[in-house]
């Protein structure tokens, strides 16, 4: 049987919830050693609960391999449920001060830290004043009607796929980075003058988030119409550095929800996973009620949802990553 074959078949038994077939097909090879059936290993062991076996040949790997995003989602997940944020902690610390660590590794650290040692060692860490800017921008600088229209106009905006953390009533546009319109573009070359200001009043800071900054990077980004119902769930933007959000309409007369501290239509940042709210009530939080012309920068590692409005009026806003250059992409030079 191919290596090809065998990892086909352990991550189909994985995906089955079948972990003993898994395990079989992968030890059965002749040396283990071929990276994917490593992982398929690791996520077979965790699921038979030999729980000592998995942490030995996830940290092996880690320590190999830093990037794979795969097993240090297991490992991480182990770790944060079962008592071992410090393994956790000293796997991201041992990543990031190598110069390979990445926004999960931040977001990890950030939960390993809540739950390993005093809360200050992860406010430290996520620490809304130090690496979050907020920028006013006038209808001299940004045409919102004509940015919603261009939006809203679009053939291509279509409901979020389930991928996404996106539920309730909504409306996507992706690629819109992409899209050749005079207001986008204006938008863009904004957003792009703002990251480098953003660079230049924390070059120096004392943090991993900066001292680990891309030399090159690109922008992706979407835009999201909201209404009613529609949220977005607490997540992380995994691929990015830096986080870039502008509101281009806000709806008005929203009523107060009772259910939560933060205002209907709100931006709220909270611990991630979200599961560790419960351990830690007293992770950071915060939130920031947008208006029209609201422009947000944020490490693409905090954690972040949002507040449904509870109006028909769609919220309407622009979301861009600032991503660490790839071979042949086209950078931003923001060092």
């Amino acid at each position: 049987m191919t290596l090809t074959l065998r990892q086909e078949l352990a991550q189909a038994a994985i995906a089955c919830e079948q972990p003993e077939l898994a395990l079989k097909v992968v030890d059965a090879a002749v040396d283990g050693t071929e990276p994917e059936l490593r992982r398929q290993r690791i996520l077979a062991l965790y699921a038979l609960g030999r729980i000592e076996e998995a942490r030995m040949a996830a940290v092996q790997r880690l320590n190999e391999k830093p990037g794979d995003g795969t097993v240090l989602g297991a490992f991480a997940n182990d770790c944060l449920t079962r008592g071992n944020a410090e393994a956790l902690a000293a796997i991201c610390w041992k990543a990031i001060d190598g110069g390979v660590g990445s926004t999960v590794h931040l977001a990890y650290l950030s939960a390993a830290l809540s739950l390993a040692g005093p809360m200050s060692d992860a406010r430290r860490l996520v620490d809304f004043d130090r690496l979050c800017r907020r920028v006013e921008l006038d209808s001299t600088q940004v045409d919102n009607e004509e940015l919603a229209q261009a939006i809203l106009m679009h053939p291509a905006l279509a409901p979020s796929p389930e991928i996404r953390p996106t539920h309730g009533r909504n409306l996507r546009l992706e690629g819109l980075a992409g899209v050749k319109h005079p207001a986008i573009l204006n938008l863009l070359a904004i957003v792009r003058r703002q990251v480098d200001e953003y660079l230049a009043e924390r070059f120096n800071e004392q943090h991993p988030l900066i001292a680990n900054r891309p030399k090159t990077a690109w922008l992706q980004g979407w835009a999201l119409v909201l209404s009613n119902d529609g949220h977005e769930e607490t997540h992380i933007h995994s691929q990015g550095w830096l986080t870039v959000i502008y509101y281009a309409r806000v709806p008005q007369g929203v009523s107060p929800n009772a259910d939560t501290d933060a205002p209907p239509g709100s931006l709220t940042f909270g611990p991630w996973p979200p599961s560790i709210g419960g351990s830690r009530p007293d992770f950071p939080h915060w939130h920031v009620k947008p208006r029209e012309g609201t422009l947000l920068i944020f490490p693409s590692f905090f954690g972040h949802g949002t507040v449904p409005t509870g109006v028909g009026d769609p919220r309407i806003c622009v979301a861009l990553d600032v991503i660490p250059c790839d071979q042949g992409a086209t950078p931003l030079t923001i060092d």
